[in-house]
């Protein structure tokens, strides 16, 4: 389906991507380029956690195990923690499998991904970046179900320590400072979302788009893009 966006998102008109969990970037108004998805692994973090962890509540826990792949949807988190503490151990968080069934307590780890870039990149050109999501709805708040993140990235790999938090944080100075970036959502066509992120947010660097959804998700696909 084509959307004439009008003053919201402009003239935008691409298509909808034809498969669910595919991230893209608009290349233009009517042109998008599909970007790779990658698995990462949860690994310990190689720092001492930051003050601005607890600042944002004690969130330096990889919720995402239970909270964003909808294998737990009642009751509380701590109720559904059965796994290891950070103790040097990586699991792959490409399926929920792997991630729900370990690490769901995880508190202050990393997500790692091998590899120093993204295989696809995006040069800096003062405009902001539009990426196209499909989902299998967009009934859904885009802030609740995404995470934006720019990766420490070193010459073997691309990391982020992962942070749970409420959508009204981010674009604060503790978010920002953790690499979580500041964008805006609406919904797109039938079944998808389309995320701004504003130029001023756009270092040189690797990034990683999460999805985050309690409802129906069985994995974290993660789209990466560079910026040159």
């Amino acid at each position: 389906m084509l959307l004439a966006a009008g003053s919201t998102f402009g003239q935008v008109t691409v298509q909808e991507p034809e498969f669910i969990n595919s991230y893209c970037i608009l290349t233009s108004d009517s042109t998008i380029a599909i970007l790779p998805k990658e698995s990462g692994s949860i690994q310990k973090h190689e720092n001492k956690a930051k003050k601005w962890a607890k600042i944002i509540g004690g969130a330096a826990d990889v919720v995402g195990a239970v909270g964003m792949v909808g294998a737990y949807t009642s009751g509380s988190l701590s109720g559904a923690v059965t796994g290891i503490r950070a103790a040097g151990t990586a699991a792959s968080v490409g399926h929920a499998a792997d991630a729900v069934g370990g690490l769901t307590g995880a508190a202050g780890m990393d997500i790692v991904f091998e590899g120093k870039s993204s295989a696809y990149t995006v040069t800096r050109d003062g405009k902001d970046a539009r990426l196209l999501i499909k989902g299998e709805n967009n009934e859904q708040d885009p802030m609740e179900l995404y995470r934006i993140v720019r990766f420490k990235a070193s010459k073997k790999d691309r990391r982020i320590q992962w942070m749970e938090f409420q959508p009204a944080l981010i674009g604060s100075k503790e978010t920002t400072k953790a690499g979580y970036l500041s964008f805006t959502g609406h919904k797109y066509g039938e079944q998808s979302y389309l995320l701004t992120i504003p130029a001023s947010e756009l270092e040189k660097g690797e990034y990683g788009i999460f999805y985050m959804s309690i409802i129906s998700a069985t994995a974290i696909p993660v789209g990466t893009f560079s910026v040159k």
